[in-house]
């Protein structure tokens, strides 16, 4: 029987390089971009331009003086459409490695014919709880000026890495 000249060069010095090599490509400064976390509405806020009727719970239709939009007394109010709220969207910025070609994905065993408009993410494992809680991502923000890179999460994010599992990969379909 042959002895495999691979066998025990996998120790821990090998696994801590991979996952220090891992970290440094995953700072803020080296292969990671701008990305925006969108959490959904997570709450909702008084209207600017119109009275709310805490009794009634919406707008009474009454302009708020130095409201941006005047409307007519008894008029719906123009910004909140008599809502008296308005939903507020919450995000977060966070810097992700962000890999756009599919054939360069991690394989996890699906994403075997992923089609185009799909993105992967890899980042530490950390970020996973922000990763679960977000509807959508929007990536490369710092040009978000010229397009915009909508992505809806795909997958929930995965553990990856070298035998500890310190790294996750999350999948995203894009939406716009």
């Amino acid at each position: 029987m042959a002895i495999n000249p691979f066998s025990g060069i996998i120790d821990n010095s090998f696994k801590t390089i991979f996952n220090n090599a891992i970290s440094s490509l995953l700072e803020d400064s080296a292969l990671t971009i701008s990305c925006t976390l969108t959490y959904g509405v997570t709450k909702y806020e008084s209207c600017v331009n119109c009275v709310y009727d805490p009794i009634g719970r919406k707008s009474s239709n009454r302009f708020q003086n130095g409201g941006p939009v005047p409307f007519p007394f008894q008029g719906i109010c123009p910004v909140c459409n008599g809502a008296g709220k308005r939903p507020v969207e919450t995000t977060e910025d966070v810097n992700l490695a962000v890999i756009f070609e599919p054939r360069d994905f991690i394989d996890l065993g699906v994403h075997a014919n992923t089609p185009d408009g799909y993105i992967q993410t890899l980042a530490k494992k950390e970020l996973t709880p922000k990763l679960q809680r977000a509807k959508e991502i929007i990536v490369a923000t710092d040009i978000s000026g010229y397009f915009s890179h909508r992505y809806e999460r795909a997958s929930e994010p995965t553990p990856v890495g070298l035998g500890n599992n310190k790294f996750v990969i999350c999948s995203w379909r894009r939406v716009g």
